[in-house]
């Protein structure tokens, strides 16, 4: 297995080198400009992510000054990309940070807000050039398809360190990354033109997302009602019913969920408003 491990390393690498894609934050060690963007790309595809980085990073260039902004604001600036908790979580990590500073939560910084296993070590590798594997979807499907595994999790405790031995582990995490992006995609990947397609095991699982379609789902009940509020400022129970175009058990459904998100709050009079 090590030997295995190793070759693949270095043919990703290889591949990395001449089809790696150019971003502003892929030389970066700022953590904070770390933090932003794997936030903002979360459930979204990088190049998506990058458009919104560079307006978020433009408003809030620190941890400071999104402390210092409110949640409306970043909400609106949010608009359009989805899965609205993951600001409000940015939002709550900016203030932890501006008070204690990163260099006093590291290397623990999944106690932020919305900060995984995943994002605590691309802050590792990326920021502070620690010899961390940033395991995500990408990672794990070129494993589990090249090994022929369906469970990879004793695979990286075990072989880890091989990956990144005589290696930057920024150059191996972003290889991974684009490599599951362009070639080893989870629907057609491009086993035609893939560099180590003659030692992959090609083992593709039938395991297929249950995931909710957008339309007319919880999430795009959820969008319209934050994107009516930061339009309005703040609105009558009564009125949201009546402007959101939607079954009024989906949109009662949003309202707990926004309520208990801390997205949104209600206040005397039935008025709603974002938090």
């Amino acid at each position: 297995m090590e030997t295995s491990t190793k070759k693949l390393k270095l043919e990703l690498i290889n591949w990395y080198k001449n089809n790696k894609r150019s971003f502003p934050w892929r030389k970066t060690t700022n953590p904070w400009q770390i933090l932003l963007i794997e936030t903002l790309a979360q459930q979204t595809q990088l190049e998506r992510a990058n458009k919104y980085f560079k307006k978020f990073s433009e408003e809030f260039p620190s941890p400071k000054s999104m402390a210092n902004s409110s949640l409306k604001i970043i909400l609106q600036m949010w608009s359009g990309l989805g899965y609205n908790n993951r600001a409000r979580r940015l939002y709550e990590a900016s203030k932890i940070i501006e008070k204690k500073g990163f260099n006093q939560i590291y290397p623990n910084f999944d106690v932020l807000p919305g900060v995984g296993p995943y994002t605590k070590n691309a802050i590792l590798s990326f920021a502070y050039g620690e010899k961390v594997l940033a395991i995500d979807t990408n990672i794990e499907r070129i494993i589990q398809r090249y090994f022929g595994l369906n469970n990879t999790k004793d695979f990286f405790k075990e072989n880890s360190k091989y990956f990144l031995h005589k290696v930057d582990s920024r150059d191996i995490n972003q290889a991974f990354m684009d490599f599951g992006s362009s070639i080893c995609k989870s629907s057609k990947p491009r086993c035609d033109i893939c560099p180590i397609e003659s030692d992959c095991s090609k083992y593709f699982s039938n395991y297929k997302s249950s995931g909710e379609k957008f339309k007319g789902s919880n999430r795009e009940v959820r969008g319209k009602i934050i994107k009516l509020l930061i339009n309005e400022g703040h609105i009558s129970n009564q009125r949201l019913f009546e402007e959101i175009d939607e079954d009024s058990e989906k949109v009662k459904k949003a309202l707990e969920g926004l309520k208990k998100d801390k997205l949104i709050k209600f206040k005397k009079n039935n008025i709603i408003e974002i938090n």
